[in-house]
């Protein structure tokens, strides 16, 4: 009796394994993240962020070959969208904006290699005075 039990107890975990080979169309659907880094000859990082099916998504930025930041980008689908920076090989701010579908939108702020506010831009204004 005792070994007909751990029989059918080993034939009932056989049979609860999960199939290593599925072979399943879905899983191509399924949205493969991964981080994409390029560096410049001196070994620093020249550019990282998201790649989701080979297309640019969520935070990059870009680096100066002294580490410093070069720019700063949000993107969704491939597209700019949100915040975008950028900055001196100091590492002092140039330009900040928004991005909505990869067009500039709103008020962009412009600085001076010393941090100095320069200048502003609308660019929703930009576009009303093209139309006119």
């Amino acid at each position: 009796m005792y070994k007909s039990y751990l029989l059918l107890l080993a034939i009932f975990l056989a049979n609860c394994t999960e199939p290593q080979n599925i072979n399943d169309s879905n899983t191509e659907l399924v949205a493969k993240t991964e981080k994409h880094i390029e560096y410049h000859p001196n070994g620093k990082v020249k550019l990282q962020g998201d790649l989701v099916k080979g297309i640019r998504q969520n935070t990059w930025v870009s680096f100066y070959e002294n580490g410093n930041n070069w720019s700063e980008s949000n993107y969704l689908f491939g597209k700019k969208n949100g915040i975008y920076k950028l900055f001196y090989p100091n590492g002092i701010l140039k330009v900040h904006g928004v991005y909505e579908n990869d067009v500039k939108k709103g008020v962009w702020f412009f600085y001076r290699e010393n941090g100095q506010f320069e200048k502003e831009i609308d660019f929703n204004k930009e576009k009303n005075n093209e139309s006119n």
